[in-house]
């Protein structure tokens, strides 16, 4: 590992050995998210050929997975196909861990720490960023990118009065046109259809336009594979399946993780685009979520409309940059 560190409050770790104490600080902060756990982040660095360093903080109070770029910049690990990145602790412990984090990195003298997609509701950009100033560094944090999320009520009933009132007629009217003469289900798949569906995802992002059409290259959709594969062994991973007169037309790839659904990906059979396919399942995963005693919906990074149509709430995740003056 070409990392190292001298600093006796961050120690590199082999991040096996840290699985356990990793996975309770995961699941312990003040809003878990799969994307931390060591599970995901073990697929994220498989397909990462960055140099990687794994922290043990603060006498073991914290953690950070950590990747360095070839042109020295310090960032945290899991790459642009990990959508929300931090220090592990928990939430009374974010700030000493944060800010011991940033006096290792001062001690790296790297030219350059970008550290994308951290909640913007955690002390951990500030902490570091004021750590970073006061040792030389021109520091800028900003937003970056907002991250919609829904809570969810007991009752599917509940959620949809919960919308505005435009927001409300315009679900309802969409999911009674799609109804309407035709055969319509939603499910996740089971252990035994994952192949099968995961398969049915793959082929309905070649069909589609845009960027999805883009999207979905060889190596990502190695990516999708393994991620699967590691979460469906937690029984973490969520393939929605929304079935319309026997066809399978829409695929939501999804997560499950400390009562919350997060969508991670989606597919649909654009032949279908004119019935809403799209909001329709979500409609359906949400009530599934619900019917599943899940307290919140993550829509993830994006702000696209659709999201605000299903009532969702903006979250901002921020960029920290530094660089050495």
């Amino acid at each position: 590992m070409i990392l190292t560190t001298s600093d006796p409050s961050c120690i590199a770790r082999d991040p096996a050995s840290l699985e356990t104490e990793w996975s309770e600080l995961a699941r312990r902060r003040a809003r878990p998210t799969v994307f931390l756990t060591p599970v995901w982040l073990d697929v994220a660095r498989a397909h990462d050929r960055r140099d990687q360093l794994t922290l043990s903080i603060a006498a073991g109070r914290g953690i950070a997975a950590l990747a360095r770029d070839e042109d020295g910049t310090l960032t945290f690990a899991g790459g642009e196909l990990t959508d929300e990145q931090d220090v592990l602790a928990k939430p009374d412990d974010v700030a000493t861990v944060a800010e011991a984090l940033g006096g290792w990195l001062a001690l790296q003298r790297a030219p350059r720490v970008l550290l994308e997609y951290v909640p913007e509701e955690t002390p951990t950009a500030s902490a570091i960023a004021r750590i970073l100033a006061g040792r030389g560094y021109e520091v800028r944090v900003e937003r970056l990118v907002v991250s919609p999320r829904l809570t969810l009520p007991d009752v599917f009933d509940a959620y949809v009065q919960r919308l505005g009132k435009k927001e409300r007629h315009e679900l309802r009217r969409k999911i009674r046109r799609l109804e309407t003469g035709r055969r319509v289900a939603f499910r996740f798949a089971s252990e035994r259809d994952r192949a099968r569906v995961l398969e049915r995802f793959f082929a309905l992002h070649r069909r589609s336009r845009g960027e999805k059409a883009v999207f979905m290259t060889d190596d990502t959709e190695r990516f999708f594979r393994d991620a699967a594969d590691a979460l469906a062994a937690r029984g973490w991973l969520r393939l929605g399946v929304l079935e319309v007169d026997g066809d399978d037309v829409a695929v939501l790839y999804a997560f499950a993780y400390e009562g919350t659904l997060a969508l991670y990906n989606a597919a649909f059979d654009p032949t279908f685009a004119r019935l809403s396919v799209g909001i329709v399942s979500h409609a359906y995963a949400v009530r599934s979520a619900i019917d599943e005693g899940l307290r919140a919906y993550e829509l993830l990074r994006g702000n696209e409309p659709y999201k605000y149509d299903l009532g969702a709430i903006d979250r901002w995740l921020v960029r920290l940059e530094a660089t050495r003056s």
